[in-house]
């Protein structure tokens, strides 16, 4: 860097210093952006981020559990699934968090219902009532290729694009029959996009003032059906990555969780003012009552 360049930043860094809290927040934030994957069809965290320690697991699931010799073991509780290898490096460097049993108290079995309510904040998914504001600039890129959205978004980030907010989209996961042949392949497409993509943004200098979100409108069912697949379910996990977590790794699950449907322990809502407050940005969400914000990072 050179010398004006580097006393112009440190000029303006400890300018930053100075200003009250709140403008602080907001100037740190101004620099910020989130980037949403939309694990498109109902991922089964189940098989995902596996809790192969407990017995329900390979029980409720005779042909659908990963056999515990090709697992990815984490600990004594939890194992990724094999086709995760690339998000193995992220998790050890505490730049993962599994959320479990994240979803709306709401039961909605459609696709687009579904979807609707988690992209606009809205359990009755309506853009009027999104959880951002209008000024925020949004990139919408989830009708394109998985890797082509990301590289995409990647570029625009390096380029310095005033959009605060992305959106990118996986879809297949809606795995109602033989589900292994389809689910394994998705799951090694999503982790090698999301290693690419963390790399690029390392690489450009971006990993700490992004966050990345990877979310299912909704989970699959525990228990597997007569075709080898899962069917809807109700809560499911949601993946977490940056480069400064507040509480990196994988969460606990509760007793319901093996429920049929699963119980909602994170509402969604929560998570998204989390986010609003990183990117130092108002949302509706603030005046949700009895709404628990999620402290991210």
């Amino acid at each position: 860097m050179k010398r004006r360049a580097f006393l112009k930043q440190g000029g303006l860094a400890a300018g930053i210093l100075l200003l009250p809290s709140f403008v602080k927040a907001a100037v740190i934030g101004a620099r910020r952006r989130v980037i949403f994957v939309h694990l498109q069809g109902g991922n089964d965290g189940l098989n995902t981020v596996i809790p192969y320690g407990d017995s329900r697991y390979s029980e409720l699931r005779p042909t659908l559990a990963i056999p515990k010799g090709q697992l990815l073991r984490i600990n004594e509780k939890w194992a990724f699934h094999p086709a995760l290898q690339s998000l193995v490096p992220l998790y050890e460097k505490q730049q993962m968090r599994v959320m479990q049993q994240v979803g709306f108290s709401v039961t909605e079995n459609s696709h687009y219902h579904a979807a609707r309510i988690w992209q606009t904040g809205c359990l009755e998914g309506q853009d009027c009532n999104h959880w951002l504001s209008k000024d925020v600039m949004v990139q919408d890129y989830s009708t394109l290729d998985y890797r082509e959205a990301l590289q995409r978004t990647a570029k625009d980030i390096h380029d310095g694009t005033s959009a605060r907010v992305f959106h990118t989209a996986l879809d297949g996961f809606d795995t109602h029959q033989f589900q292994r042949v389809h689910h394994d392949r998705l799951l090694a497409e999503f982790s090698e996009g999301i290693s690419g993509l963390v790399s690029a943004l390392k690489a450009s200098g971006q990993f700490p003032d992004t966050m990345i979100v990877a979310w299912s409108e909704f989970g699959r069912s525990v228990k597997e059906n007569i075709r080898k697949g899962t069917d809807h379910g109700g809560a499911g996990q949601l993946y977490i990555f940056g480069a400064n977590l507040q509480q990196a790794g994988i969460e606990d699950i509760k007793d319901s969780f093996w429920q049929e449907d699963s119980e909602v322990q994170r509402d969604f809502r929560g998570v998204y003012a989390g986010i609003a407050g990183w990117l130092g940005i108002s949302s509706r969400l603030a005046q949700v009552g009895g709404l628990e914000t999620a402290r991210l990072v």
